[in-house]
């Protein structure tokens, strides 16, 4: 388990580097001139959310995690409204509500861990799931990374392979809120897309 769950000396690690990345107290770990920023800060988004969200579930962690928690399933569109209101304190909070989000949500998370009642993809049943494993939480980084482009582009001009590229780098940073280590992230935008296919290949 150590080697696969992000633990509380794991995040705080990793929020030392997010804050020495920050743009300041105020502007918060991106700023406004960031393209995390320019992205999220548009309605549009809200088109790849469900989507993100549907896509979060293709993970057996994910998916068992919400099954033992009734009100996620009792009151889907409150998850949602949850979900995004973290989402937009890391992206647009100043640097402590972003900090104090990204533990709140770990502490979350840490309570949630169970037994997989059936295999599922390539975990057997009876195989030990934790909220807060780390392939879980780079599924979850990638679906809302990847669903926020996609909402972008149906509706705006496509952005420039720099920008993407910048983006991709941002979000590297936006992955270490929830504790993810750099090094588990593929290394840039190209690898990241090729990360993408594969799993979404798996599921469909």
């Amino acid at each position: 388990m150590a080697d696969t769950v992000v633990t509380s000396e794991d995040l705080e690690r990793q929020l030392e580097k997010v804050c020495a990345q920050a743009r300041g107290s105020t502007e918060g770990v991106f700023g406004p001139n960031s393209l995390m920023w320019q992205i999220n800060r548009e309605a549009a988004i809200f088109l790849g959310a469900g989507r993100a969200l549907l896509l979060q579930l293709a993970h057996p962690f994910v998916a068992a995690s919400i099954a033992e928690h009734p009100r996620s399933l009792a009151d889907p569109i409150g998850r949602f409204h949850r979900t995004f209101r973290i989402v937009f304190t890391l992206v647009f909070g100043t640097l402590e509500q972003a900090i104090d989000a990204a533990r709140w949500l770990h502490h979350l998370h840490a309570r949630i861990e169970g037994i997989l009642p059936e295999a599922a993809g390539p975990f057997a049943e009876g195989t030990p799931y934790f909220a807060n494993d780390i392939s879980a939480l780079r599924w979850v980084h990638a679906t809302l990374i990847e669903s926020a482009l996609i909402a972008h582009d149906l509706t705006f001009a496509s952005l420039t392979d720099y920008d993407r590229e910048r983006y991709y780098a941002e979000s590297v940073i936006f992955a270490g809120l929830f504790g993810i280590p750099q090094e588990v992230l593929p290394s840039d935008r190209k690898s990241f897309m090729a990360y993408t296919r594969r799993c979404l290949a798996l599921i469909f």
